[in-house]
């Protein structure tokens, strides 16, 4: 028994979390609340009973992160971070977005930074500028003056979001704004941070990190002078084409990742159109890789953009393996590289792929 007894007061007690919440207003119905997560490939939804304008949730997050509460007959949401904490809250029924959330550990570290952004906004009036600056009235040389103060007002904003980070190197809200920023550090820069939460036994299993960690692999290999990963994917008629099969026939090619539905896409394809004629006849050559999942889309934006390069895709939209492959989160994106499949610039912005390329083909 004592053996027994032992062994249970040695077991961690599992984590997990209590949201009680209370809404107040007029016409208020039960019905039920919904709890859920906005990460598209890992949905988390949970429902329970919304009576005499109260609802409890509890269960246990394995990724904190942000997390919606909807109730029915309320316009709006409650949104929160969402950890394994007790958590309560408090809202009318016209104005969710406003709710007053305490007890969360993470979200009380998020309100804290947010309330010194609001006083950022407040100062520099931001709300008011940037109606003015919608306005047609609004002068061009005003909108500039509103653009420049918007500036600075944001680099106060980076400054705080910097210092957070720096103050909090290994919390779940860091974790989870890291991985949507993953290209801001070098791979080295990334290596150690991913090793400083690999440490710590709350972040085992974390999707974030989970996430940070293929991105970073991803990453390493699209550094200059690395073989990028080759792929195989369909042409418009159905026949499978290989990227090597590709560069090794230039002595530079661009890997344009677009798609028949991305506006600024077809904006610049007129452009990529001109930059090709230039110089297709010096070793320049392009594969398009599209991000569409519509069949038609894609054919139709090959033709009417007169693109006579080289196109492939696998239609399955974001969920496209060589955009994951490249670590590609954006469109239009480029990667160019050499005959042997040797990475020589990534991202390379439109207004530079000319000096670039000439710079390139004059040494080759």
């Amino acid at each position: 028994m004592a053996l027994v007894a032992g062994i249970f007061a040695c077991t961690p007690k599992e984590e997990s979390y209590t949201i009680k919440g209370s809404i107040s207003g007029e016409n208020l119905k039960d019905g039920k609340a919904y709890l859920v997560n906005f990460a598209r490939n890992d949905s988390q939804r949970d429902t329970v009973e919304f009576k005499n304008g109260k609802f409890t949730f509890k269960g246990s997050v394995q990724t904190p992160e942000n997390y919606a509460i909807l109730v029915e007959g309320i316009e709006g949401r409650i949104t929160l971070f969402l950890d394994n904490s007790d958590i309560t809250i408090k809202a009318q029924s016209d104005n969710l977005s406003e709710a007053e959330i305490s007890g969360g550990t993470t979200q009380n570290m998020i309100e804290a930074l947010n309330e010194q952004k609001a006083e950022i906004e407040k100062r520099y009036n931001i709300e008011a500028i940037l109606e003015e600056f919608y306005n047609s009235e609004t002068s061009d040389e005003r909108k500039q003056e509103i653009v420049n103060t918007y500036g600075k007002a944001e680099k106060e904003f980076e400054a705080l979001d910097s210092a957070f980070f720096a103050q909090n190197p290994v919390s779940f809200y860091t974790l989870s704004k890291l991985a949507e920023n993953v290209e801001e550090y070098t791979v080295q820069e990334m290596d150690a941070k991913i090793a400083a939460f690999e440490a710590l036994p709350q972040f085992e299993g974390n999707r974030f990190l989970e996430q940070i960690k293929k991105s970073v692999e991803a990453l390493r290999q699209l550094q200059p002078g690395m073989k990028v990963p080759d792929f195989t994917l369909n042409d418009p008629e159905g026949n499978p084409v290989s990227l090597s099969s590709v560069y090794s026939q230039h002595k530079i090619t661009m890997i344009d990742f677009w798609a028949g539905w991305c506006g600024p896409c077809r904006r610049f394809n007129p452009q990529l159109v001109e930059i090709y004629n230039q110089f297709k006849d010096k070793g320049f050559g392009i594969i398009g890789v599209s991000l569409d999942s519509d069949e038609s889309v894609w054919k139709s934006a090959i033709e009417d953009d007169n693109l006579e390069w080289i196109q492939v895709s696998d239609l399955k939209y974001w969920d496209s393996e060589a955009a994951e492959l490249y670590h590609v989160k954006y469109i239009p994106q480029n990667i160019f590289v050499d005959s042997e499949g040797k990475v020589v610039q990534r991202k390379v912005e439109k207004e530079e792929i000319i000096p670039m390329l000439e710079s390139y083909l004059e040494n080759k």
